[in-house]
């Protein structure tokens, strides 16, 4: 029996992806940012990799531990990180197999003219856009060029100068739902999911959890799968990819945005699912048919918990299992900083989230030293 194939991922977390590679016979070797205790566990070697101001990594620093800890050709599987940043994933990718969008890709479908520009010719319903300051006094926001997550979304104030590398988009009402796309010999959308906002004093559209199977009205997931596949196929986008969405109570919609790789709500719908989704990437991106989904055993939901004000994590402490992108001990993590990610499972989408927030109360509660509900060990049980 042949060994099982070693496989690099680099993204700012790359637990999730770590544990799907692992789920799905691969093992990973994993540079990130963060270096959670989880992924150091589902990795074969890890290294911590220093960000800029800016959370973009640092180049030398980058490059360096790929070349000490995964030397070329080892295949590469990148994650969040590199919308922005498509020249070190250029020089990254070097000599490489890339699993996933070529630098040259991502640069297009992150295009914000080109993109709208191809949803228009397709009739996919997509906010309006422009590259300076509007006379009209509806509502914009300000995006950045790459951007990812929600956290560099502003509104925009009339008067205001539009900083470089930033455009604005209409404002538009809907809930958040993202498409799970595979892209190759056979494209389809695998699945659908709920996503919802966690905002702060600065960033009002902070990513915050995700929830599968999403509930969606007669006829809009059909509409939306067409939609998301036709301006995909458009880019000629290969592997996982995620459409986001806002949807309309009516099943309207405007497709917002397609992230080309692996999205936030992976660990959602594999929960749902049980299939390890990394090991369809792969193959995707190696020119190999993907079926669909099995129908979805039970609802799930993530939530990344962030800390409201600097949160102590003693020595020793002990995660429950239902955490994960777990901060190792001991550590103070800033305000407004990532602690962890909560996980649970539900009879609904509703459910599940519902069941996310308690637990992230129950945390923050304990790590505060707050008096709680339940205790966290017996909530260890609840899984």
């Amino acid at each position: 029996m042949p060994p099982a194939e070693r496989i690099l991922i680099v993204g700012l977390s790359g637990r999730a992806l770590a544990a799907s590679a692992r789920a799905a016979g691969l093992v990973p070797l994993v540079l990130d940012a963060f270096g959670d205790l989880d992924t150091r566990e589902a990795a074969l070697a890890w290294r911590r990799i220093p960000l800029d101001a800016d959370w973009r990594f640092e180049p030398a620093a980058l490059l360096a531990a790929a070349a000490a800890a995964a030397r070329p050709p080892m295949p590469l599987v990148w994650g969040s990180g590199f919308e922005r940043h498509t020249c070190l994933l250029r020089e990254l990718a070097s000599g490489r197999e890339l699993l996933g969008c070529s630098p040259e890709t991502v640069e297009q479908v992150k295009d914000p003219l080109l993109f709208a520009d191809t949803c228009r010719r397709l009739g996919v319903p997509h906010p309006e856009i422009r590259l300076a300051p509007p006379a009209d006094p509806g509502v914009w926001l300000v995006k950045r060029r790459g951007g990812a997550g929600g956290g560099h979304v502003r509104a925009f104030v009339p008067g205001q100068r539009l900083p470089a590398e930033r455009y604005l988009q209409r404002l538009v009402p809907g809930r958040p739902v993202s498409a799970l796309l595979v892209m190759g010999v056979a494209s389809r959308c695998l699945a659908f999911s709920e996503q919802w906002h966690d905002p702060s004093r600065l960033d009002r559209f902070r990513f915050a959890g995700a929830a599968a199977p999403a509930a969606l009205p007669e006829g809009a997931r059909d509409a939306m799968a067409a939609a998301a596949l036709a301006v995909a196929d458009a880019f000629a986008l290969r592997g996982l990819v995620s459409a986001d969405f806002l949807l309309m109570a009516d099943g309207s919609f405007h497709l917002l945005e397609i992230n080309p790789r692996p999205g936030a709500a992976l660990e959602a719908l594999e929960l749902a699912h049980g299939v390890p989704l990394l090991g369809l990437h792969v193959a995707a991106c190696r020119g190999q048919p993907v079926p669909p989904l099995p129908e979805p055993a039970t609802a799930a939901a993530t939530l990344v918990v962030y800390a409201r004000q600097p949160l102590r994590l003693p020595a020793g402490f002990a995660w429950p299992g239902w955490a994960g992108d777990r901060t190792p001990p001991p550590a103070t993590v800033p305000a407004g900083a990532p602690l962890c990610t909560v996980r649970a499972s539900g009879l609904d989408a509703a459910a599940a989230r519902a069941a996310v927030t308690r637990r992230r109360r129950l945390l923050v509660a304990t790590l505060r030293g707050l008096p709680a509900t339940e205790a966290l060990p017996q909530a260890l049980a609840a899984r």
